[in-house]
């Protein structure tokens, strides 16, 4: 593991989710079992928010059940099943508990024996290979541990799209039989691949689909995301600029933000630096991205070996070069390929969705990690191509790079968010994108006329004559009167009307957004308007 979870004082953030958690267990109490599966890119901190879980869990009529499903012989991980089982159930019933399988079953037999019983069946059905049988009567324990006790578990499986390499006959399919008459017990689930989890909860667990709630662990918002940079950054300042660009610049994610704000902090300290300025963000930035020894660049590296086949590697990775340079449609792929059409493209633009290594949005395509996206086409694709293995320039190309990547965000950051919202909406072209989870075919404006009203701005988006888009902007929370308002104001001009659209930067309430959807009104909140800024080779609206 690259990164080991963050647990107590060192978690950061994710109330929300830790929130549902509790909920949860709180209804399995009650007599009302709903599981959850997690899912998020490759160190979002789907573990970390696990450990943190387990480590606020303190409610002894619960016995927790961590594991994490690695690529292992079966009979390893029934071991580890069993032995957590035992060991959970000892400890919060107050027994002393060995850390070995063999000293766990003997020590427990005097309390759970009807238990112990079925497990000595499951070690029976190991020792035959009947890994079918076992697997059932596995996951059957924490049934046969209620009956005896009278405490419920909450199985966790981290990583439980692994089960498939158990060599077990359908192995969903048969977890799926003996979760639904297991009322007692709450599973929770995760997985860094979530186009997987994905399916196997809505084809090979359609039955439990709606048993499962889906939460996907994206990065810190921007506000959780600052503080979390300025408490590692301890006392050292970073002027607000810079921090908009870390925060776009990793998409929020914990990991790379941990690792370069311990960078900044290193080469602060060494130099007697109590403000961060531009260069040493490029610094850092060489250290773990550009530099084979560097954290971030090591884990890449190992990534594209471990995930993509390896006679198929290298397709996969001109495709993702290409996609790191800019070409996001299937056009401008097959121009990067000298291709006349762009036929056989889709079918590996999907085996890369399917890795989770890109998604696709509407007409487009994008590398879902935005560092990976930038280390791709500043150093992977620079030093593929490089005819000369010229070490100092192709370090000095990187700097420059970096810095023109800065220089970019800075230029943009220094537009108002009116400014950067017209140029965004004067980029569309007929493209058809997802919003709110629902395909939207954009406009081509001829031109956009920019309004002001109060705590609102409003765009008026020309289309052709006499027809257009109406778009009105919050910088506060909308509330119903606000949406009533925007009715009001355009109704003597609702003939010429194709659209009307609110960019709700703080968010909408309950009644406002019921009354905005009964009157055809498309509401953006700011994660969509950054989705759109990205596709469209942006960066990110930083607001608070």
């Amino acid at each position: 593991m690259i990164s080991e979870p963050a647990v107590g004082k060192v978690f950061f953030g994710r109330d929300d989710i830790l929130r549902v958690l509790e909920k949860r267990v709180n209804a399995l109490l009650s007599g009302y079992r709903q599981n959850v599966a997690l899912t998020g890119q490759m160190l979002s901190g789907k573990s970390s928010i696990l450990y943190q879980f387990l480590y606020t869990l303190k409610d002894t009529s619960l016995i927790p059940v961590y594991i994490e499903v690695v690529e292992e012989p079966f009979p390893s991980f029934a071991d580890k099943f069993i032995a957590t089982i035992l060991y959970n159930y000892l400890v919060s019933s107050g027994y002393e508990a060995p850390k070995d399988l063999i000293h766990l079953i003997k020590v427990a037999e005097q309390f759970i024996p009807h238990t112990i019983h079925a497990i000595k069946k499951v070690k029976i059905e190991l020792s035959r290979k009947n890994y079918n049988d076992a697997y059932r009567k596995l996951f059957n324990l924490t049934s046969i541990l209620k009956e005896e006790t009278g405490k419920s578990c909450v199985v966790i499986l981290d990583e439980f799209h692994n089960l498939e390499f158990f060599k077990i006959r359908k192995p969903y399919l048969c977890f799926g039989k003996i979760i639904m008459i297991q009322k007692d017990t709450m599973y929770i689930v995760s997985s860094s691949q979530k186009s997987t989890i994905k399916k196997i909860l809505s084809e090979k667990l359609a039955l439990l689909y709606g048993n499962f709630e889906i939460i996907e662990v994206l990065g810190f918002d921007n506000k959780t995301a600052e503080a979390f940079i300025k408490e590692k950054l301890q006392n050292i300042a970073l002027p607000q600029n810079y921090m908009g660009y870390l925060i776009d610049f990793t998409d929020g994610n914990p990991f790379y933000l941990d690792v370069i704000a311990k960078k900044i902090v290193e080469i602060a300290n060494s130099r007697h630096l109590t403000s961060i300025d531009e260069n040493t963000i490029i610094e850092a930035f060489t250290s773990l991205i550009y530099n084979t020894s560097g954290t971030i660049n090591q884990y890449f590296t190992n990534n594209i070996m471990n995930l993509l086949e390896k006679n198929l590697r290298g397709v996969y990775l001109e495709l993702l070069i290409a996609l790191a340079s800019g070409c996001n449609k299937l056009k401008e792929i097959a121009k990067w390929f000298n291709k006349k059409k762009s036929g056989g493209f889709a079918a590996k633009l999907a085996r890369l969705v399917e890795l989770d290594m890109i998604y696709k949005n509407g007409v487009f395509y994008e590398v879902q990690d935005k560092v990976f996206k930038f280390w791709l086409k500043t150093v992977y694709y620079k030093k593929k191509t490089s005819l000369v293995d010229d070490i100092v320039n192709r370090t000095n190309d990187f700097r420059k790079e970096t810095k023109l990547d800065i220089d970019v965000y800075l230029g943009e950051n220094q537009k108002n968010t009116l400014e950067r919202i017209k140029e965004l909406f004067l980029l569309f072209n007929g493209e058809i994108v997802e919003i709110e989870k629902r395909q939207r075919r954009l406009p081509r404006f001829v031109r956009i006329e920019a309004r002001k009203y109060g705590k609102c701005e409003d765009l008026l988006n020309y289309q052709e004559s006499n027809k257009y888009w109406v778009c009105e902007i919050w910088r506060d929370k909308i509330d119903e009167s606000a949406i009533s308002d925007f009715i009001e104001r355009y109704y003597s001009m609702r003939e010429r009307i194709t659209k009307k659209i609110c960019i709700a930067l703080e968010g909408i309430d309950t009644n406002a957004l019921l009354l905005a959807k009964e009157k055809n009104i498309w509401v953006w909140d700011l994660e969509s308007i950054n989705s759109l800024l990205r596709l469209y080779k942006r960066h990110k609206l930083i607001y608070k």
